[in-house]
């Protein structure tokens, strides 16, 4: 099998974990096994008949110290390297020759301990190990200790129910390496598994993100040509009630551009927040006068004050502009389209807290409490009749806060009493606190 296939397989990215998840516990695994099997010897070190193990701690201490010192160097080989393997299970052999030993020579001074269960526990519940290979092994090492036990046991003492106190923890031990063994492998491949399904999805939203920007694009261009045709006929005498149906298709059309216009401003937006747009000090006087002279024919056409007082100083900040436009257009468009005949939209630039924002303020009926979680979010739709028969692709407020969200700033949401919205606007801070 070719290596990246071995790679690509879901049971070598398992046994490369495993090796990996037991060199890290190494080092823990052969001091908590040195502090288990030696601390009858720490009781009693000042005791001249326990001499000949203290020299034997010596030597295990070092040997112990050289192990975890090469598993350092170990830990830098690629995955799949077999001396990493071969490093983990000579790990759990010394760690059972540790506790094997120490078990007996703790014996012969000072008769049964619970060393050997100890040692058999901690290598059988700490490391990760196949059952088909560690069960074996902890058989095998049971059979050494019962051997050991029948020639070097206390003659005094219950063989038998040594055998039976030992043999019970050997078993829990082999039967708690089966079920932590098993139970990491599941949650490795649901994990495995999830990570998958969300890379499929990142993928799909992806391709539904290009296939909008692809269909608005390819629908654009006939909308057009056909919204001309429909402004050439309009223009033409009309014969009975041609002009009217021609009026409506044309504003239908017009509709259908403004829907596709925003399906490409939002997949740009979403992008911007990728790569985030170059920002550049301009005076947010002079683009939000422009945004509000752009809205004056909508707002002409729906009888609708819209006042803007701004500031006596300049304000120079760092925005994209054509952004920042777009921003702009999407909230008073909002705010026009909900206001009633002869209310007032305000719009407002002010310094609160270090930041300047920027409020857009309507007369409208509000926004209901329950649609406020998820108003900035795309597709969303609020309804409500007075602007029912009007096109929204749910768009403007998903690409407002977008853009905004790119630019290091945000878009947020206050109801105002008795009734309307107000939009804020909020910049990033700037270099300059003061005026430009």
């Amino acid at each position: 099998m070719a290596p990246a296939a071995r790679e690509a397989d879901p049971r070598e990215e398992f046994r490369y974990e495993v090796v990996d998840i037991n060199i890290r516990r190494v080092p823990w695994l052969l001091v908590a096994s040195m502090l288990l099997a030696l601390w009858p010897i720490a009781m009693l070190w000042q005791n001249d008949s326990v001499g000949w193990l203290r020299r034997a701690l010596m030597v295990d201490v070092a040997s112990a110290g050289l192990f975890i010192a090469f598993g350092f160097w170990l830990r830098r080989l690629p995955p799949g390297s077999p001396w990493r393997s071969l490093y983990v299970w000579a790990a759990v052999f010394l760690l059972l020759a540790y506790m094997d030993g120490y078990y007996f020579l703790v014996g012969q001074s000072f008769g049964q301990n619970p060393i050997y269960i100890l040692g058999v526990i901690t290598a059988a519940t700490v490391f990760l190990l196949p059952p088909r290979q560690i069960l074996p092994l902890l058989f095998v090492n049971h059979l050494v200790y019962c051997a050991l036990l029948k020639t070097q046991a206390d003659p005094g003492a219950d063989l038998l129910m040594v055998f039976i106190q030992n043999t019970t923890g050997a078993t829990v031990a082999g039967l708690a390496s089966l079920l932590l063994y098993r139970a990491h492998r599941e949650e490795f491949f649901q994990r495995r598994a999830l990570a998958a399904a969300n890379r499929a999805l990142a993928r799909r939203n992806d391709q539904l993100n290009d296939l909008m920007a692809i269909t608005a694009h390819d629908l654009r261009g006939p909308l057009l040509g056909m919204r001309d045709l429909l402004v050439l006929a309009d223009r033409a005498p009309p014969t009975g009630r041609l002009g009217e149906i021609l009026g409506h298709v044309g504003r239908s059309c017009r509709d259908l551009i403004s829907l596709v216009n925003r399906l490409l401003d939002a997949h740009a937006a979403e992008a911007q927040v990728e790569t985030p747009p170059a920002l550049a000090r301009c005076d947010l006087r002079g683009v939000v006068t422009a945004a509000i002279e752009r809205a004056h024919p909508q707002v002409a056409a729906r009888s609708i004050a819209l006042d803007f007082r701004p500031p006596v100083e300049s304000v120079e900040l760092p925005v994209n502009a054509p952004a920042l436009d777009q921003v702009l257009d999407n909230l008073l468009a909002n705010a026009i389209k909900f206001s009633p005949p002869g209310g007032e939209v305000r719009v407002s630039l002010v310094r609160e807290d270090g930041r300047w924002r920027c409020d857009v303020a309507d007369d409208g009926p509000g926004i209901p409490e329950q649609e406020r979680a998820s108003l900035f979010q795309k597709f969303h739709r609020g309804f409500h009749p007075r602007a029912a028969d009007e096109a929204s692709g749910g768009l403007g407020l998903f690409i407002a806060a977008t853009l905004m969200r790119a630019m290091g700033g945000r878009v947020d949401y206050a109801p105002r009493q008795p009734t309307g919205s107000l939009f804020q606007v909020t910049f990033a801070d700037s270099d300059e606190p003061g005026a430009g």
